[in-house]
C-alpha cells in the first residue's frame, strides 16, 4: 500500500518531464519530427554547452576572453582590464559603464554573458 502512495506522484513527474522534453505531447498535437522518425537528439558535451552559454569572467579574463563579448574588441578589452586594475573588481554589470566606450546600448548587448565572480578561479 505504501508503494501505491508514491506511484501517482512519480507518474505525474515522469509525464511532466516527457512533456518538457517534447517526447510526450498533448492530445491532438503531433510529436516532434525527430521522435516520429525514431531519432533522439544527442546532447552536446559539457564543454560545448559552457562555450555556448557564453559566460565571460570580466574580473579575471584577459583580452582573448573579453573579445568574445559582442562589441568588444582588443582596445575595449584592454580598457576593461585597465579599469578593473585601477578600481578593483566589477560587482554589477552597470560598473562596466565606467569604462570609456561602453554605454547602455553596448552593455545591453552582452549583459547576459557576464560572470562577475570576484574570487579568482581555481586552476
Amino acid at each position: 500500500m505504501r508503494a501505491l502512495r508514491w506511484a501517482a506522484p512519480v507518474l505525474i513527474a515522469a509525464a511532466l518531464l516527457l512533456c518538457a522534453l517534447g517526447v510526450l505531447t498533448a492530445p491532438g498535437r503531433p510529436a516532434p519530427a525527430a521522435y516520429r522518425a525514431g531519432a533522439l537528439p544527442s546532447l552536446p558535451p559539457v564543454e560545448a554547452v559552457q562555450r555556448q552559454s557564453g559566460w565571460v569572467d570580466v574580473n579575471h579574463g584577459e583580452i582573448p576572453e573579453l573579445v568574445e563579448l559582442p562589441g568588444i574588441g582588443e582596445t575595449l578589452a584592454q580598457a576593461i582590464i585597465d579599469e578593473r586594475e585601477s578600481r578593483g573588481p566589477f560587482r554589477y554589470p552597470e560598473d562596466l559603464l565606467s569604462v570609456r566606450g561602453i554605454g547602455e546600448k553596448k552593455l545591453a548587448g552582452f549583459r547576459d554573458m557576464l560572470d562577475l565572480t570576484a574570487e579568482a578561479p581555481e586552476e
